[in-house]
């Protein structure tokens, strides 16, 4: 269950003024509300609920922040917490379902914290993130894969092909009640123009609706290499020309 932000909606809301000026001085503001945010909190005192409350209100904050920045601000947030990569931060940028969602700022946490670290245990686990995350990013072609649909053998490229035009692509497991959620909303309401093409990860397909296509992951290994999955289901809306449109989007 991920945390609603606290003390965030308020402060960044008094920092959405409008007007050139007022504008500048707000987002100076916030800059340095980022900046001294950990100031006066003593980290090692806190509770592991004020602890993931904090971390989520500065990622919040940060992350209204641009690129250049941010790029002063993570070294501190390195620095005050230990134990990187940080599980909230990881939850929280890189899970579909939260309000934070962001796996571009999540690859810049990772990346700024290779730079910054000397541990070579918490490198390898922040290296091994990053390689992850930045499989199939939106823009590029999606990795074709190995699955069979029926007792034949096809690939998820060739099931493009064959659907003719933009597709959403549906990766699930069968006893998941979160996919069963996105199935039961996709049977009320299809996105228009997109062939449905649903894959499950294990060997066994689930009962769908009969106009979508659907397969199973030949090989698991494979999938994993070329595939990350923080959360099922995972959504690809991809064009008829595999370009990925949009991830995780549903």
């Amino acid at each position: 269950m991920f945390r609603v932000i606290s003390i965030c909606m308020v402060l960044f809301a008094c920092c959405s003024c409008s007007g050139g000026s007022q504008q500048s001085g707000a987002r100076t503001g916030l800059y340095d509300k980022v900046l001294t945010y950990w100031d006066d909190i003593d980290t090692e005192l806190l509770s592991e609920d004020a602890r993931e409350q904090h971390i989520v209100d500065y990622l919040y904050l940060a992350g209204h922040l641009d690129r250049a920045e941010r790029d002063s601000m993570w070294h501190d947030f390195y620095k005050q917490i230990d134990g990187h990569p940080d599980k909230t931060v990881v939850d929280y940028l890189g899970e579909p379902d939260s309000p934070l969602y962001s796996p571009g700022l999540l690859e810049e946490y990772l990346t700024g914290f290779l730079k910054y670290t000397d541990d070579d245990i918490a490198a390898m686990r922040s290296g091994y993130l990053l390689e992850n995350i930045r499989k199939n990013p939106v823009g590029s072609i999606i990795s074709d894969l190995n699955v069979s649909v029926g007792s034949r053998a096809a690939s998820l490229h060739r099931l493009i092909s064959d659907a003719g035009q933009g597709c959403m692509i549906v990766f699930y497991d069968p006893d998941c009640s979160s996919c069963d959620a996105v199935f039961q909303q996709l049977n009320i309401q299809a996105p228009v123009g997109l062939r449905i093409i649903t894959i499950s990860v294990t060997g066994r397909a689930k009962v769908i609706n009969d106009s979508w296509m659907s397969a199973l992951v030949v090989d698991e290994a494979e999938m994993d290499e070329k595939f990350y999955f923080p959360s099922l289901p995972s959504i690809y809306v991809v064009s008829e020309n595999r370009i990925i449109l949009q991830k995780n989007s549903y």
